[in-house]
């Protein structure tokens, strides 16, 4: 009869010890970082028409975060076949958007008129050199390329309409892979 008043004991302990700690049975929230299941780092970037982008105001989207260069092989390529393009046309209205940020350095530019050029798809003399792409552009001039974790381009950060990071991807992306992406979480 000891064993079990002190097995009830016990049991009222725990219960009464949770009941006043309810955070120790919730799950906790994601960590801010880089990683699925992260919240994305918030950041502000002017992109190439001195438009301010605030990450945190597009809370409630499917943001792509497209880490690119100008110069960049199969950053081109995303763009020629169109994938890009028909994805942004064909969500936005489902709440899609797309941020492209150009890295700089060897495969990116400084140029905002090149990076405004490339996604718009424009050859330096005007002639059109695929479909163009609606969404904005910035240069990569306060680090994110640092914050991020970004190495070779392109590279991808899908986040869902909280915020969290549900897809990362490094390289050329078919657009198969796009799709089975974001169908889900729209």
């Amino acid at each position: 009869m000891a064993v079990i008043g002190s097995v009830a004991a016990l049991f009222a302990v725990i219960v009464a010890f949770i009941l006043l700690n309810p955070t120790l049975v919730q799950p906790r929230e994601p960590a801010i970082g880089i990683e699925t299941g992260q919240y994305a780092p918030s950041f502000t970037i002017r992109d190439v028409n001195m438009t301010e982008w605030d990450l945190a105001a597009h809370r409630g989207e499917v943001v792509l975060l497209d880490f690119m260069g100008v110069y960049c092989g199969p950053c081109m390529q995303e763009m020629r076949d169109g994938s890009m393009q028909s994805l942004y046309e064909t969500y936005t209205s489902q709440g899609f958007t797309i941020l492209s940020i150009d890295v700089g350095g060897i495969s990116g530019t400084e140029n905002p008129m090149e990076a405004w050029r490339f996604v718009r798809g424009l050859n330096s003399d005007g002639t059109q050199r695929w479909d163009p792409g609606n969404w904005p552009i910035a240069l990569d001039n306060q680090g994110l390329v640092t914050t991020f974790g970004v190495g070779p381009i392109p590279m991808k950060y899908l986040l869902d309409r909280s915020g969290k990071i549900v897809w990362n991807h490094v390289g050329y992306a078919t657009p198969t892979e796009f799709r089975d992406q974001i169908l889900p979480i729209l």
